[in-house]
């Protein structure tokens, strides 16, 4: 690995591949801009790893360099943004608002939204403390002004991990996917027909529902999906699998539990069309079960091999087109087991004192029908993401909900608006 390990992911950015991420924050009240930005600058300087902008050497690689501009902080466009531009003085990080809305945007190339919640948490508590004069309780929150501590960079040498085989390795299977739905989303990521629908509901009934069905809400979740897509896919022929893809952080098992890094890897649950008359909680025993399989720390240390490997590869490789040929086409998390949908929930966040000035906490993020799950004030929200503006899945979902007695509050459809990077 001959750069820096937050700059591969950078290579799979193109016209096909929008690889950034949005995380909307509603505040109980309409924030103060101006000092909003001195907060967020003082925040973002405690983050050296995320304030980086990029340069290409003359081999073509991607360099991240320190970059001592100040992170811009500005109002929503009506266009989307462009990280790594002048507009956002060079920097993959920026924050939008919008009437009460908050929009950190970011390449995910640097993090994920579990690790940007760093720089998130660290920004509000130095508005909020500014703002109200008040020591905001920190929970857990990188305070601005205080040094980064090791771990928050740390990679682990491969040679260091164990190389046990694992138990058994899941070998994915003819999933369905609607690639018709999907190709002009494909051909062009950009287009307005990303959309996602926002749903609220309340944590405490989802986890007593879980409870109660021999789940957590990431099975819970799944299965309800499963049955709802095997009414939508019904009477089509080609339905003999259908699987979902659930995201599990496994920086734990290779050592670095306090990395900004989201060490991702996916888990499979999958499910055939004769199981679609199944009971939640038996559909809940049966993905949970596949997730415990395949949660094995012998997995998260070969997939870190693996990726090490396909890092070395693009070093390797002569040329900029060269290495964003091969980063695109052999991507560890996009090139490998395709899931008919995918679910992103890393628990309860410990948000300290800044939970009673937000209202609501949505992820948005690149993918064709998925949900990003997030967790504050007793409320669970899910974003239910898809690259078309088709209802039936939609539909479908809130039918088995309103089955199962599961209330959900839901948004109107909101267009993703993801942003650009530009990589000149």
């Amino acid at each position: 690995m001959k750069y820096n390990y937050d700059s591969y992911a950078l290579y799979e950015y193109s016209k096909n591949m929008t690889f950034t991420v949005r995380v909307k924050i509603t505040l109980t009240e309409a924030p103060d801009a101006e000092l909003l930005k001195k907060a967020a600058v003082k925040a973002f300087v405690r983050f050296p790893y995320f304030n980086l902008k990029v340069r290409t050497d003359e081999t073509g690689g991607y360099l991240l360099e320190h970059n001592d501009k100040p992170i811009t902080v500005s109002p929503e466009p009506k266009r989307r943004i462009i990280l790594g531009s002048a507009e956002t003085n060079g920097h993959l990080f920026s924050i939008t608002y919008e009437n009460r809305d908050l929009y950190f945007n970011f390449s995910h190339s640097i993090c994920g939204a579990c690790g940007a919640l760093f720089w998130i948490k660290s920004t509000l508590w130095q508005y909020f403390t500014d703002k109200t004069g008040e020591q905001i309780n920190a929970a857990d929150i990188k305070i601005p002004g205080t040094s980064p501590e090791e771990s928050e960079n740390a990679i682990p040498d491969p040679n260091d991990l164990p190389s046990d085989e694992p138990v058994g390795m899941y070998n994915g299977g003819n999933s369905y996917m609607p690639l018709g739905d999907y190709l002009k989303y494909y051909l062009n990521p950009f287009a307005r027909d990303a959309v996602y629908f926002p749903m609220e509901f309340d944590l405490q009934s989802v986890l007593k529902y879980a409870k109660g069905n021999d789940g957590s809400p990431n099975s819970i979740i799944s299965a309800i999906m499963f049955k709802a897509l095997s009414r939508v896919w019904a009477s089509n022929k080609k339905v003999t699998q259908i699987s979902a893809g659930i995201a599990d952080n496994y920086k734990d098992d290779i050592g670095c539990p306090g990395s900004h890094r989201d060490f991702i890897r996916l888990l499979h649950a999958k499910y055939k069309p004769e199981m679609k008359d199944w009971p939640v909680e038996k559909l809940s025993t049966a993905t949970r079960g596949s997730m415990y399989l395949q949660m094995q720390p012998e997995i998260s240390c070969y997939a870190f091999r693996k990726k090490i490997e396909h890092l070395n590869t693009i070093d390797s490789l002569d040329g900029l087109k060269a290495k964003c040929k091969y980063a695109s086409a052999n991507s560890p998390l996009r090139k490998g087991v395709k899931d008919s949908f995918n679910i992103s929930y890393v628990g309860k966040i410990d948000w300290g004192g800044l939970e009673k000035y937000i209202e609501s906490v949505f992820t948005i993020t690149d993918g064709h029908l998925m949900f990003e799950m997030n967790a504050i004030n007793d409320k669970l929200f899910v974003n239910f993401q898809q690259v078309n503006r088709k209802k039936e899945y939609l539909n479908a979902f809130l039918e088995v909900l309103k089955e199962e007695n599961i209330s959900v509050k839901l948004g109107e459809m909101r267009e993703k608006h993801m942003p650009l990077i530009d990589l000149r």
